[in-house]
């Protein structure tokens, strides 16, 4: 069968259906002098009807209520309730001496359709829904529990007192407990030492003092130890790099400075780095600048063979900040291209650095600043305490 066949008989289908419903409608669509009330105990029921006044017809929505037993019949469905409202509350539970399970507590007789509202001396081991809340107990608890049986106006009363257990025991918590209260028993004495029992019900008894942890918590400080390790060597190497940079941020004004003033006065790029290195040497060191040393590194490689460009080159690099690699580019192009007026881009690039490095000392005079703030702070509640100290004594005198 084709798709197209199916999709034909699929739509002849509907149709058929839909004329079949129309002609049922039509059909029951007839005057009507009764309506069946729903039975006893299957609850009320809306009805929508039409009715016709004249020659208009209007839509009314009725209650059509259920049919009412008699009296007899009401007081048999009540006996009947509370004939087997025990088994019914009792739901898996053997008897209501031994409450460990949940029970069932419907608002209404399956059955007899009466009505049911129970009512519970507490609600703290027991839930609106019948589930026990037996975890915490370790003895049983007594519970009064009511139950008002309703049925077209008559009620009558059903009141047991129940017993909710603990929790099952297994074997070995059983002896547990036991043991537990062996063991209270026989320090009611006033021996230096508790002789611990050999056995218990026939079963031999070998004791054993608590794990020791120590191997634990000597791990778990010997980890905790590592990673702090871990993590000041990572700030240090953090502090040196942060300290390197500054350094090298601070000298490369001088730098440039110097570079510009020796080529402008007509010496050669070389002969300009190696008096600015010589210069660094001539002062001893007394404060070693990372700038400089990395100049002194250049330099060796120069007397060592490697081309002049590529030691400016490998300068920059190693210093690591844009400037320096603007620096050794500049220098490294005068050599391979001959760049005209270096001498005076030099110049604007030692302008351009002391501008930056006049930010960069408000920006360390701020932080200089903020790290201060604490300090002054301490010391201005030093001196609030002192000056109060004498009126709060005074008052208290």
């Amino acid at each position: 069968m084709t798709q197209k066949r199916k999709q034909y008989l699929a739509a002849l289908a509907g149709v058929l259906l839909t004329t079949g419903f129309w002609i049922y409608s039509l059909c029951g669509h007839q005057p009507i002098q009764r309506l069946p009330r729903p039975e006893q105990g299957t609850g009320n029921r809306e009805e929508e009807l039409e009715v016709r006044m004249g020659e208009k017809t209007y839509p009314l929505e009725i209650l059509l209520k259920e049919q009412q037993f008699s009296e007899e019949q009401v007081q048999e469905r009540l006996g009947q309730t509370s004939d087997r409202l025990e088994e019914l509350f009792l739901n898996t539970n053997p008897d209501l001496q031994h409450i460990r399970g949940s029970v069932f507590m419907p608002s209404s007789d399956p059955e007899t359709g009466v009505h049911l509202q129970w009512y519970a001396g507490s609600w703290e081991y027991l839930n609106v829904d019948g589930t026990i809340k037996n975890e915490s107990l370790t003895e049983p608890v007594q519970l009064q529990i009511q139950v008002v049986l309703e049925l077209q106006g008559e009620a009558e009363d059903w009141q047991r007192t129940i017993t909710i257990q603990p929790p099952d025991e297994s074997v070995e918590e059983d002896q547990l407990r036991v043991l537990s209260w062996k063991l209270s028993e026989l320090q009611k004495d006033n021996s230096r030492e508790l002789v611990l029992p050999e056995e218990l019900d026939g079963n031999p008894l070998i004791w054993y003092t608590g794990k020791d942890t120590t191997w634990l918590l000597l791990g778990a400080l010997t980890i905790l130890t590592v990673c702090a390790m871990k993590l000041g060597e990572k700030q240090e190497e953090e502090r040196t790099l942060a300290e390197r940079e500054r350094q090298m941020q601070l000298a490369y004004p001088e730098i440039v400075s110097r570079m510009g003033l020796y080529m402008s006065a007509g010496i050669s790029t070389r002969k300009a780095w190696e008096r600015i290195v010589a210069g660094y040497r001539q002062e001893g060191r007394q404060s070693c600048n990372k700038a400089y040393e990395e100049m002194c590194t250049a330099l060796y490689e120069m007397q060592n063979g490697v081309p002049e460009s590529t030691a400016y080159e490998h300068f920059g690099a190693k210093c690591r900040l844009p400037s320096y690699l603007k620096l050794g580019t500049l220098l490294s192009q005068n050599l391979r291209r001959g760049t005209k007026n270096l001498s005076e881009l030099l110049e604007e690039e030692s302008r351009e650095a002391f501008e930056n490095r006049k930010a960069l000392a408000k920006k360390m005079g701020e932080e200089c600043e903020s790290k201060l703030l604490l300090p002054m702070i301490l010391m201005l509640l030093t001196i609030l305490v002192m000056i109060m100290y004498p009126a709060v004594v005074s008052f208290q005198i």
